[in-house]
């Protein structure tokens, strides 16, 4: 869970937050079964959500030991 900043972005930061919370549930599809056209399509919707993140100065981050899903560059 990301934790919150207390200044002018706060707003900016929840909402990567939880857009960095739904790009880490796209993981659990994989198990799923999915057409290719419906497979290539969450791709591509993946990386634009992975790209408004990087677009903001952060990074996904993976790592579980690290609390927060994102990292500021």
């Amino acid at each position: 869970m990301c934790r919150i900043m207390k200044n002018n972005i706060e707003t900016e930061y929840q909402a990567l937050c939880i857009i960095s919370e739904m790009i880490k549930k796209f993981g659990l599809l994989h198990v799923l079964n999915i057409s290719e056209h419906d497979s290539i399509t969450l791709q591509t919707v993946r990386d634009d959500l992975e790209k408004i993140i990087q677009a903001n100065g952060y990074r996904m981050n993976y790592d579980k030991n690290i609390k927060n899903t994102i990292i500021k560059l």
